[in-house]
């Protein structure tokens, strides 16, 4: 873990949302413009340095993106188990990321979260990176949680790092697009994030995510923590939410949309997404 100097602890990091993970199958994908149409722009994405899966994005004039993503068809199941969210249904929100104004402010995150001594780390950013259709090389590093008994947690149950080391205009260019955030939903931003734990595991996890928050406060009201945004612009509620849940993790979305969006828009069938004016 990176070691702060002796200002550090009198400094916060300022967490920006960054994106929203969506698993879908390579055909899927490769079709999402035509399902997608009259409900949402879909900008190009890329192939992962990794070789193992590519994307397309969902721009919003917030700077937030929703990422869908999938396996290529051409990956053998055993390789695909190994990576992250190889094991995770199609078709569902599996994950999503926050990020940071300068990478160096991951090492208070780092304090931030040791300091609330739950047992939950986050470990030091691992480099990474995707290819555009242009051609254009993107770099970044991912920072992920680890659980008290040191394994990763699962995917989503506390959000990841996505640390650019080049510029983040490449990797989301909804300012220099501006046309790519025009939606026919409506849609403006992240509105909402709720995150329903998995049973008994809500204790712990509610000071770790005040830790990343609001380091500075006892406790979050009613588990409620805003969130600020790329652009540093206002669409919606911007907040997370951690419910206890009754099962296995759930993670939900809610949008901001217009004075003429729909209350509701299915982005994936079953998958239904809520707008908040």
């Amino acid at each position: 873990m990176s070691n702060l100097d002796a200002a550090a602890p009198n400094r916060t990091a300022q967490p920006l949302l960054d994106h929203i993970v969506i698993l879908v199958n390579h055909h899927t994908l490769t079709g999402i413009d035509e399902q997608l149409k009259g409900v949402f722009t879909v900008a190009p994405g890329g192939h992962h340095a990794d070789g193992l899966t590519w994307n397309r994005l969902i721009l919003f004039k917030d700077g937030v993106y929703i990422e869908l993503i999938a396996f290529f068809d051409t990956i053998d199941t055993e390789t695909r188990k190994k990576h992250r969210w190889g094991s995770l249904s199609d078709g569902t929100i599996i994950d999503w990321a926050c990020s940071l104004h300068e990478e160096k402010d991951f090492a208070l995150i780092q304090e931030q979260v040791s300091s609330a001594q739950t047992g939950y780390l986050y470990s030091d950013p691992v480099p990474g990176g995707r290819e555009k259709p242009d051609g254009t090389v993107l770099k970044w590093a991912n920072g992920s949680a680890t659980s008290p008994d040191g394994t990763p947690i699962f995917p989503g149950t506390l959000p990841f790092w996505c640390l650019d080391r080049t510029p983040r205009t490449l990797r989301v260019p909804y300012e220099s697009s501006p046309e790519l955030t025009n939606h026919p939903s409506g849609a403006k931003g992240v509105s909402r994030i709720v995150i329903e734990a998995p049973a008994g595991d809500i204790a712990h996890l509610r000071d770790v995510y005040t830790a990343i928050y609001e380091p500075k406060s006892s406790k979050a009201e009613n588990d409620v923590w805003p969130f600020d945004v790329p652009s540093g612009g206002k669409h919606g509620k911007q907040t997370t939410s951690l419910l206890d849940g009754s099962g296995g993790q759930v993670i939900k979305l809610a949008l901001a949309g217009g004075t003429n969006s729909p209350s509701f828009v299915e982005l994936l069938p079953g998958l239904i997404v809520k707008l908040e004016s």
